[in-house]
């Protein structure tokens, strides 16, 4: 083969090779820049990408699903909706949740804490239309607010209009969308909050019904303004109905699940409509086991409920014992000073006489105490906080590691403390087991339910605490299950006593006047934290709207929003 030949040959395999290398870094280009950016869609559609961006203060998102709405209706089968957003629990002021709505951030990081907003900190977390104009100083941005704190707060926009109501910021939309060029448009109506403040935030008022229905009117009418652009169909548009925040009212206790989604004020709704978006409907997620029966109440010195004396021993705790013991408290009061719950000692007075320990609630947290026979003095280890009204599982274990021994506690399975109390010896006693007022002085009486109550000898590993302290009963499956001397459901519903159905069967016997009475909860719902990120959040509207206007969302800008998608 000629010198020439070689050549070509060399030259076109350095070709192919640079050629599949190109077109393989490409292709890998493009499934990463297409990831990144087809979050809003599956279908790709060519065309100038817009915001229509409308706000309504004040419209509950159970309302607004219960009134009659064909306009808003009308667009869901194209949309990524809730009727359970939520809004800033904790804000006071509309600015707080209106700066939410149009930074991205919540108020621990802008600040706006009043409609005054005094000492914000919106130059280090800016409205989002100045992100908006950094990456595209072409961008036009024009807003209508019928308030002047909400006008205050638009930043970044090209043309602010404080315009007399909702009319004329309806007025306003249709004129705009008719005419002008803009990127982002914003509407803010305050018509609806002013029919709830007046009269109540539920259908069943029907001043409120009537305004969100004309705000859904209104929506119609924007709506078909919209699609009359002479350049409809070659821009995509993404239109955002969100509702800045609920308003006060008193769900029927049946409705109330006692977590941040039965709280009216901050029941949004949020709409991200998109003629390219699949339909996706984001509901309430699980918010902890359904709790029902019926109980007692102990409340005061006269209620109260014993295993005799006869039958107790079971309960004693030596110093070898190895115990378990558990229980489900609802209190009625945020506060208790010293009230005993549970315990098995002759007395529960101010100097903590007698040998033998019990459970009580100081503040708003729990003690298991005890006094044993060696060291002549009392110990306490603390439990966890819990609130009142709310079943909480309280657990404290005495364990065994390294010949010493240990008092831990755990609130809904989580540990709280743990103390030694190996010197302390044995806390046995002739007495009853004792629920509810333990006589003595120095201290409060109880107003708690009490049920579930479980008596192990034998130290239940952490693990097991953890997993079946949400349980609202046990059975064989549950690995100590044959360690229980004592089990009692306490949802007995009738009769004079609370059944042990452990292999002792020691029942308690109840003292005083007392009544079985019903009760439906849920049991160790989870923090409002952990439930909000299941559901759109006000604060996640600016990030969606950079994401559909495909503006890199920068890690600086430390936005608390998130995207939702449409799959």
């Amino acid at each position: 083969m000629s010198m020439m030949k070689k050549y070509r040959l060399l030259i076109g395999l350095i070709a192919a090779i640079t050629t599949t290398a190109i077109f393989s870094c490409n292709k890998e280009f493009e499934r990463t820049i297409g990831d990144k950016n087809a979050s809003d869609t599956t279908t790709v559609k060519y065309g100038n990408r817009k915001v229509l961006y409308l706000i309504v203060d004040g419209a509950r998102g159970q309302s607004v699903l219960d009134a009659n709405t064909p306009n808003i209706d009308a667009i869901l089968p194209q949309a990524i909706y809730t009727w359970v957003g939520l809004s800033d629990p904790d804000a006071t002021a509309n600015a707080t949740n209106w700066a939410n709505m149009l930074t991205g951030v919540k108020k621990e990081k802008h600040k706006v804490t009043s409609d005054a907003l005094t000492n914000n900190n919106l130059q280090n977390y800016p409205i989002i239309f100045n992100r908006i104009k950094e990456a595209n100083a072409k961008s036009k941005i024009v807003t209508y607010t019928p308030s002047a704190v909400f006008k205050s707060l638009n930043t970044g926009a090209d043309a602010s209009n404080l315009v007399a109501d909702d009319d004329a910021v309806k007025a306003g939309l249709i004129s705009n969308i008719g005419s002008d060029t803009a990127s982002v448009i914003v509407g803010h109506f305050t018509g609806v909050n002013a029919a709830g403040a007046a009269s109540g935030y539920d259908v069943s008022f029907p001043a409120y019904k009537a305004a969100i229905e004309k705000f859904d009117t209104g929506v119609g009418e924007i709506l078909a303004a919209l699609k009359k652009r002479p350049n409809y169909n070659n821009e995509q548009w993404l239109v955002v109905i969100a509702s800045s925040a609920g308003g006060q009212y008193t769900l029927p206790a049946n409705a109330d699940d006692q977590t941040i989604f039965s709280q009216p004020k901050v029941n949004a709704f949020v709409i991200y409509y998109a003629p390219t978006y699949n339909k996706r409907i984001l509901t309430k997620p699980f918010t902890g086991n359904r709790y029902l029966g019926k109980t007692i109440r102990f409340k005061g010195e006269n209620v109260r409920a014993q295993v005799d004396a006869a039958d107790a021993n079971v309960y004693n705790i030596d110093d070898t014992t190895k115990v378990t013991i558990e229980l489900k408290v609802k209190k009625n009061e945020d506060r208790f000073f010293w009230p005993s719950v549970l315990g098995k000692r002759n007395e529960w007075s101010g100097g903590h006489p007698s040998v033998g320990w019990v459970i009580y609630l100081e503040e708003d947290y729990w003690y298991f105490e005890w006094r044993g026979t060696k060291d002549g003095d009392y110990h306490q280890c603390r439990g966890g906080s819990f609130a009142k009204g709310k079943w909480t599982n309280l657990t404290a274990k005495i364990e065994v590691r390294n010949g010493q021994r240990f008092v831990r506690t755990y609130t809904n399975g989580t540990f709280n403390n743990e103390l030694e109390i190996t010197g302390s010896g044995s806390l046995a006693n002739s007495n009853p087991l004792k629920l509810g007022f333990l006589n003595g002085n120095g201290h409060g009486s109880p107003d708690v339910y009490v049920s579930d109550i479980r008596f192990f000898k034998f130290s239940v590993p952490d693990g097991m605490i953890g997993n079946y302290a949400c349980q609202t009963s046990i059975d064989q499956s549950h690995p100590y299950f044959n360690f229980l001397v004592g089990y009692w459901p306490a949802t007995d519903g009738n009769g004079n006593i609370m059944a042990d159905i452990s292999s002792q069967a020691h029942d308690f016997k109840f003292q005083g006047t007392y009544d079985w009475e019903s009760f439906n909860d849920l049991i160790c719902p989870p923090a409002p934290e952990t439930l909000a990120v299941f559901v759109p959040q006000t604060a996640d509207i600016p990030a969606q709207v950079i994401n559909w206007l495909k503006i890199a969302n920068k890690q600086t800008w430390k936005l608390d929003g998130r995207v939702w998608l449409d799959q």
